[in-house]
């Protein structure tokens, strides 16, 4: 056969496929542009969009055209549905009677039936990936660090393929945000602020994980932190606190707003607390050392170990402070026991409190476990220049049953 002629034969073919599949296109109906947008972000992990369009409808059948070309859009999540008629279509009554989807094609056809002639409000419902947000807080403590205010701004990144002009973008606040969110487009926006939450400063030692100032003196680190809850009764408790990056800052005696620290917040769930890392302090000397520790056989190769921690506390501030001391149970059985293997961390240590024990509260309930004892102890304030009073506690600890 000659080029010339099959070469007009593969094309008058390919004609034939693309105008049947072209008409195929054009007898659906053509969403019209968007009415109305929300970007629903309650969920940490799911953006939903929800957008309204007013339709025309023919009396009978109608097939209604949804595509998403170059769009992150999660198919599987698509749901249309019709709204109730407004007083101008109250006599039309529409109905969707099925889906389809065309082979090859990011694309879905809906099968709607119209009870007359008209314009039906619709609302499209869908999953939509790569448009993210995340939350970041500027927090502002009063001088005596009683009370702090808190700002909560919102950055959303849309990098979905798709733009939303005009949004309402919802958090959960219970207020939208009204913002246009264009292609590769990022936006930030102040979503809440509360104000004078009361919180609470706490100071915490802990050797295994806090650490040493000074290990070759036996000196810990001291840490300190606010404490938040979110709770009415701290004048939060409405939702959750989205984890994010917190700036704080501190009113000193002159009002000026000084930078303190920044720390990562933990998601805080309602009726939660979460706690914000705002630096070591140096004027709290806490020395901790291993009194004795003593191995009573109780049959064959298996011990109990009496262990008895001895710290030594000295608060230089001029105001007096609760100070947590928290003591790993496994660290002190390694320290007391060194000449075994370390436990396997999947291994149940036996222990209970010795009749030695010096602490005359009851251990922290939040803070203790299996595998951490805590306790809070109050600190006298310095009363002068130098005068310091040097406080000592010891923890009597009985590790069961090793061998």
């Amino acid at each position: 056969m000659p080029s010339k002629i099959r070469h007009a034969l593969i094309a008058l073919s390919l004609g034939l496929f693309f105008t049947t599949n072209t008409y195929a296109r054009i007898k659906l109906i053509t969403l019209p542009v968007r009415e109305h947008v929300e970007i629903q972000l309650e969920n940490e992990n799911t953006t939903i969009i929800e957008e309204e369009r007013i339709v025309p409808l023919r009396k009978g059948t109608n097939e209604i055209d949804f595509s998403w070309h170059n769009t992150s859009i999660k198919p599987d999540t698509i749901v249309f549905r019709v709204l109730p008629s407004d007083d101008a279509n109250a006599s039309l009554k529409a109905n969707v009677l099925s889906v389809s989807y065309p082979p090859n094609e990011s694309a879905l056809t809906w099968t709607v039936s119209a009870s007359a002639h008209g314009s039906a409000r619709v609302r499209i419902t869908y999953a939509i990936e790569r448009l993210d947000r995340s939350y970041h807080y500027i927090a502002r403590a009063n001088t005596d660090e009683t009370l702090m205010d808190l700002q909560q701004y919102v950055k959303v990144n849309n990098q979905s393929g798709e733009a939303f002009l005009n949004a309402d973008i919802n958090t959960g606040s219970g207020r939208a945000i009204r913002l246009p969110m264009g292609l590769d487009e990022s936006q930030e926006f102040l979503n809440q602020q509360f104000k004078a939450i009361p919180i609470d400063k706490t100071y915490t030692v802990n050797a295994a994980t806090l650490g040493y100032r000074d290990r070759a003196q036996d000196k810990l680190k001291v840490l300190m932190h606010y404490n938040i809850h979110n709770d009415a009764k701290h004048n939060l408790g409405q939702q959750s606190l989205a984890a994010g990056k917190v700036r704080i800052y501190q009113r000193d005696s002159n009002g000026t707003r000084v930078f303190i620290g920044e720390d990562w917040g933990k998601f805080i769930a309602r009726e939660d607390s979460g706690q914000l890392f705002v630096g070591e302090a140096r004027d709290i000397v806490v020395k901790r050392t291993i009194e004795s520790k003593k191995r009573q056989r109780i049959n064959g190769n298996l011990y109990n170990i009496n262990a008895i921690v001895k710290y030594e506390i000295e608060n230089f501030k001029d105001k007096p402070l609760n100070l947590i001391i928290e003591e790993s149970i496994p660290l002190l059985r390694d320290e007391v026991f060194s000449s075994r293997r370390p436990r396997m961390a999947v291994q149940v240590i036996e222990w209970q409190i010795g009749k030695q024990n010096s602490f005359s509260s009851e251990p922290l309930k939040k803070q203790s476990d299996s595998q951490t004892i805590a306790y809070q102890v109050t600190l006298p304030a310095r009363t002068g220049q130098s005068k310091v009073l040097k406080l000592e506690k010891k923890l009597h600890i009985l590790i069961k049953n090793e061998w």
